[in-house]
């Protein structure tokens, strides 16, 4: 019988609404191997059932240390994830969030454990982030055995920082596509279009606002559809269409989970984001909604941003404009609104794209077997 490679995943959150791309990446990797997630904080105290790792007075002791010095590594701390490694003979370890990946390098590093670092956004972009976890992320780029991105623009980021180019492995995420599928439905006869996502200054929803009050000019009947929880700039967002006058067309649909998206996906006809770097650098990795919406079909009209201008090619699948530029957007939305037939074809178009390089299955074994080069082999 051949035993499965055993490998720990840690990351800082459970089952965060945004995070869909953890959760299918354990999913993906329990289907090949033999996992032990952990989460809890950027160095993680608990395993997935919600057990400590570490007793209760070591757990307590690490919390009051962290209280007083404000640093995350310390014996204790250390403690319950190093008897998980050594317990279940782990043999290597993935960590998502280059921020909580940092923290690991003198754990591996005492357990010998390999450690792949596992970046997504904002760890990979913003300044904040850059300057606080200076040190860190010089040691975890030379410890850790590889480093994954998810697009072209983030691999560029992390070598301007000091990451090698060799080191660095690109591996977007991937759709699941028997469930994020083109449907027979017809689609609405006024033109729809949707944007799914935080309302937060890097997705700068009022752009998408800007620009689809453009279309109304022209395409009085059309609608936007906004998914995303009712927080951050969303009062902003509200105060914009009032003074806009535009309430009528414009639907706040909230967070839903993704059986839901899927359903507003397939009676949307174009699907809209308008992303940008935030004042502070923060980016985009690759958006998964995006990525969900070429598998349902539709056409993206989006920025020239992140992880984006991967998936989206440009003229073929979507149309991508300059950051800010909110009259371009508008006139591409607007010609998708008017010809149905080429929004038709580009739906058409995407759904290949996403099947032939965004494919969940794909994604999860170009996952496994880097997880697998690295890994450290059982006695």
């Amino acid at each position: 019988m051949i035993k499965k490679m055993r490998i720990c995943i840690a990351r800082s959150h459970k089952d965060v609404l945004t995070q869909t791309f953890i959760r299918n990446q354990i999913k993906g990797l329990s289907e090949r191997a033999e996992v032990f997630p952990i989460y809890s904080g950027r160095l993680p105290q608990r395993s997935d059932d919600g057990k400590l790792l570490s007793p209760y007075p070591f757990w307590l002791i690490h919390q009051v240390y962290k209280w007083i010095t404000g640093r995350q590594n310390n014996y204790f701390g250390n403690f319950g994830i190093l008897r998980l490694l050594k317990k279940n003979r782990i043999q290597v370890l993935l960590v998502n969030f280059g921020t909580t990946a940092s923290y690991f390098v003198p754990i591996c590093n005492q357990a010998n454990v390999p450690l792949v670092a596992h970046f997504h956004g904002r760890d990979a972009s913003k300044s904040k982030v850059f300057k606080r976890y200076a040190h860190g992320y010089q040691e975890l780029f030379k410890y850790a055995a590889a480093i994954v991105a998810v697009s072209s623009e983030m691999k560029k980021k992390l070598v301007e920082v000091g990451a090698s180019a060799d080191k660095i492995h690109i591996i977007p995420y991937g759709v699941d596509l028997s469930i994020f599928k083109p449907s027979d439905e017809p689609k609405p006869r006024q033109p729809t279009f949707l944007t799914v996502g935080r309302f937060v200054e890097k997705k700068s929803p009022q752009s998408t606002i800007k620009a689809f009050s453009i279309v109304l000019r022209s395409m009085p009947g059309c609608r936007l559809i906004m998914v995303g929880d009712k927080s951050g700039e969303f009062d902003k967002c509200v105060q914009l269409i009032d003074q806009l006058g535009i309430q009528e067309s414009i639907v706040f649909a909230g967070g839903m989970p993704h059986a839901e998206i899927i359903d507003f996906m397939n009676r949307a006809t174009i699907f809209v984001q308008h992303s940008v770097q935030s004042g502070d650098g923060d980016m985009e990795g690759t958006p998964n909604s995006i990525l969900e919406a070429g598998a349902c079909g539709l056409p993206v009209v989006s920025t020239l941003h992140g992880g984006i201008k991967d998936a989206v090619v440009e003229g073929e699948t979507g149309y991508l404009v300059a950051e800010h530029d909110i009259e371009g957007m508008a006139r591409q939305m607007l010609r998708l609104a008017q010809d149905s037939d080429l929004a038709a074809e580009m739906g058409r178009k995407a759904r290949l794209r996403i099947e032939q390089d965004y494919n969940i299955h794909t994604q999860a074994d170009k996952l496994f077997h880097l997880l697998q080069t690295v890994a450290r082999h059982p006695n």
